[in-house]
């Protein structure tokens, strides 16, 4: 029996598809090819109700696979995303064309070197809808907050306030008089901003209400900077946590595991791989940013990490919170697959050393070792510049 893919290559309006097929002599030959508009989708049930279920089809995750792979999936086939930047790997010495892409992707699946990405059920993308659009939200309310900030700065205007848009803070901008034009930009920022606030207290309020709060959600608000909105985040962006066979594979998911730029005796700048989830990285920062403004006991090792990072908060802050995100991506890979909640003091390892109990002091003796001359210094220092004399006469 011959072994079919096809390969689907999405567009806005249309897609161009590729039927093929792998012989039992083990070579890979075009069935049929075709060009399917969105517009018609009946036309589109027709053609492709003449394939036999199960078929796979592969299609690289770019903008607007949800509904096609749901339409796929209906027509009980099985679609399976790739991932884009390896694709372009794999392609970088081949034309470039749409058939050629449709062809190329079959290809790549009846071969089995086809670069899989994650497919999120449809539950699992509604839930990232709310989450990512408060990220929107989040990020346009700090870009009014910074315009309002840049217009105090191009007047010189200087404020003692921690928190500017606080309720102390409020009533001073709504004191200011400035140029008309300022004034009504700062009065219009003010409004805009606000109507953010009151949409981002929506949507936070709707997760509180109709997200239910599973096991992975509990165990992850055990974490340290993590509460309930960043834990419905990471769940939603994660999805199966199963699927990361390391700790490692999940921190270069998260990108927040930076790459080395060595060569030789150079030793470049380390980046973090724009390859990644952007919205679980955005999640860790947030977490990473809550635990240094935690006080007490709670995240306690992960701030001494920050401070010796940063020793003592002179420098590296980046860097250092960045490590800080990694740390807690470890966490969260740890405390999803062992379905334990996070303990600031771990338990102690059989047969570690604390186990075993307070070490006991050791005994002070005169004798020399072994391994040593007379005339050596028993000084860490000194014993290292002289065991080079030492050498020489030998």
């Amino acid at each position: 029996m011959c072994a079919q893919a096809l390969g689907w290559d999405i567009h806005r309006k249309f897609s161009k598809v590729s039927l093929m097929q792998e012989t039992a002599e083990g070579q890979i030959e075009v069935l049929e090819r075709a060009r399917l508009e969105h517009d018609d989708r009946d036309a589109m049930r027709q053609w492709l109700r003449r394939l036999p279920e199960g078929t796979a089809v592969a299609m690289e995750a770019a903008f607007g696979w949800p509904w096609v792979a749901d339409f796929l999936e209906d027509l009980r086939l099985d679609p399976h995303l790739g991932h884009p930047p390896a694709l372009r790997v794999l392609a970088q010495h081949e034309a470039k064309s749409d058939r050629c892409d449709a062809d190329r992707m079959a290809r790549f699946q009846l071969q089995g070197i086809f670069p899989e990405s994650y497919l999120a059920p449809p539950h699992v993308r509604q839930i990232r809808e709310r989450t990512r659009f408060r990220m929107a939200l989040s990020r346009l309310r700090n870009g009014m907050k910074n315009r309002i900030q840049a217009i105090l700065h191009r007047f010189g205007i200087l404020h003692e306030f921690s928190d500017l848009f606080g309720q102390q803070g409020r009533r001073f901008l709504e004191r200011l008089s400035l140029p008309p034009a300022s004034q009504a930009v700062l009065s219009s920022a003010l409004e805009v901003l606000d109507e953010i606030v009151a949409q981002i207290e929506g949507v936070e309020q709707w997760m509180r209400a109709n997200l239910a709060e599973d096991e992975i959600v509990r165990l992850l608000q055990s974490i340290p900077g993590i509460g309930l909105i960043l834990a419905h985040v990471i769940r939603a962006e994660v999805g199966e946590g199963d699927r990361f066979p390391t700790k490692r594979h999940f921190r270069r998911y998260a990108g927040v595991a930076p790459l080395s730029n060595d060569s030789a005796d150079r030793h470049g700048v380390r980046h973090c791989s724009q390859a990644c989830n952007h919205s679980l990285r955005w999640a860790l920062i947030e977490a990473a940013t809550g635990v240094l403004r935690t006080k007490g006991p709670r995240g306690q090792r992960l701030r001494r990490l920050h401070a010796r990072l940063t020793h003592g908060g002179t420098c590296n802050k980046n860097q250092a919170k960045v490590a800080l995100a990694g740390e807690l991506a470890e966490l969260v890979w740890i405390i999803w697959n062992k379905r334990t909640p996070y303990e600031e003091t771990p338990a102690t390892r059989p047969g570690s050393i604390r186990s075993q109990g307070p070490r006991q002091p050791r005994r002070k003796t005169n004798a020399v070792s072994a391994n040593m001359r007379p005339d050596q210094s028993r000084h860490p220092i000194a014993r290292h510049g002289a065991a080079g004399a030492g050498q020489a006469h030998l």
